[in-house]
């Protein structure tokens, strides 16, 4: 498990209740002082942190979340699989407005986001942005009222967004701000930003870039996407999380891998994985990596062949059975904020039900570590002895142990393509569209 970090800094209305934060990127060690070089590379990092790693549910899930964004992630696709009743796309004063830029502003704006222009400073090419705007961001660090002022008249007339005074240091630009019409505010005066820690699960390098790979081919079916991301549980358990976060209006229990990513959709999933491979990632303990991929196995072959209605869920619940040892959390804990289906998570933490019975007895053929309460369950399986379900355990195990060696032998491909990197290297080809 690695560490990772998201700067937020609170936004008040007139009566000094937050109503909204601003996402800001925070480095390796979270300081502030942390200054990305590249400002696309960046929010990038910010998206990934507040939408999978972190999780934006701890702020309140009836906050804005400001965001800003470079010319270069504002005609991206990458914006778009971002919840638009939630999120207010910041434009910096640093873009070059062209025609490109601003039909990219008002699709986005069509789909539903509020735009924010910041550090706003007058001038005729920003009439097309003023048009579409609802929030002008003014800096007043140092200003009195008069500058405030002039600083607001430089609006045009016809104008008529909601204004936000960021860098409010003291009582009197409050109060100066508030008398002058503002309707946000954000600034040390009001609070200081904070950092917020969380833990990013190992996950498998070789594998995200093999879905990554794969996702460049248009004609790419979501079962083959489905097949990918179910080989690995740390991979499959961040995209729950970013569905969890992302989707949360419209997401609603899961039982399925194929589930989830229908939900998303195929391009979602594209911007998903590119964020994944691009960041840093850990290697997965393969002891964790073959256990749950052969409970997941075991559990899905139990399915097959004798409850073929059940067998995608039983692989989802084979597969995050074992978190806890993955994330070094409890298991309830990481289960918590999963939008899986309650079947599942009780199959998962208490061995209930049809699915849970099956994961008792994946659980089962463990060594004696396992306590005998880890192993009952309320239910046993018909139709189904001793003998025949070890003879599955040890064909999950053995298809479990064959894909590790798979990735072994990618680890050691990847390590030889950094070393000698092919003509049509795959990061070149796989950086995301801007």
């Amino acid at each position: 498990m690695s560490d990772t970090f998201l700067g937020i800094q609170p936004i008040f209305d007139r009566d000094q209740h937050i109503i909204a934060y601003e996402l800001l990127f925070r480095g390796l060690f979270g300081g502030f002082e942390d200054d990305p070089i590249d400002p696309d590379a960046a929010t990038s990092q910010v998206i990934l942190n507040a939408f999978t790693d972190i999780g934006v549910e701890r702020l309140g899930r009836d906050k804005l979340l400001f965001l800003n964004l470079t010319e270069g992630l504002l005609t991206s696709d990458l914006i778009r699989t971002l919840p638009p009743d939630r999120v207010v796309l910041e434009i910096l004063e640093t873009v070059r407005i062209t025609p490109a830029l601003v039909e990219s502003a008002r699709s986005l704006v069509g789909l539903g986001f509020t735009l924010a222009l910041d550090d706003f400073v007058y001038s005729p090419e920003w009439d097309p942005l003023l048009e579409i705007a609802r929030i002008v961001k003014f800096d007043v660090l140092g200003d009195d009222r008069t500058a405030i002022t002039a600083k607001l008249a430089s609006l045009p007339r016809t104008c008529r967004p909601r204004l936000l005074a960021e860098k409010i240091e003291t009582h009197e630009q409050f109060q100066d701000c508030l008398g002058l019409g503002f309707d946000l505010f954000q600034g040390y005066h009001l609070a200081r930003p904070e950092v917020l820690a969380g833990k990013r699960p190992p996950a498998n390098h070789v594998q995200a870039l093999r879905l990554l790979a794969r996702l460049q081919d248009d004609d790419i079916g979501l079962q083959e996407v489905e097949r990918i991301i179910s080989q690995d549980v740390t991979l499959s358990y961040r995209l729950l999380r970013f569905i969890g976060n992302v989707a949360i209006s419209q997401a609603r229990p899961i039982q399925t891998l194929m589930q989830a990513i229908s939900l998303v959709g195929l391009r979602t999933v594209r911007q998903w994985a590119a964020l994944l491979t691009l960041g840093s990632l850990d290697s997965v303990n393969p002891h964790s990596f073959t256990r749950s991929l052969t409970y997941a196995r075991f559990c899905q072959i139990v399915g097959e062949r004798r409850f073929s209605q059940d067998k995608d869920a039983l692989f989802t619940v084979g597969l995050f059975s074992n978190l806890d040892e993955i994330l070094l959390i409890p298991l309830h804990e990481a289960l918590e904020h999963l939008p899986l289906d309650l079947r599942i998570k009780q199959a998962i933490l208490e061995h209930k039900g049809l699915l849970g019975a099956v994961l008792a007895h994946a659980k089962g053929f463990e060594d004696d570590e396992r306590s005998s309460d880890e192993r009952s369950s309320d239910e046993s399986l018909p139709g189904l002895d001793a003998e025949t379900l070890a003879v599955y355990f040890l064909e999950a195990f053995a298809w479990a142990r064959d894909l590790q060696q798979q990735v072994e032998t990618g680890d050691r491909d990847a390590h030889d393509q950094e070393r000698h990197p092919p003509r049509d290297d795959l990061r070149a080809r796989s950086r995301p569209h801007r």
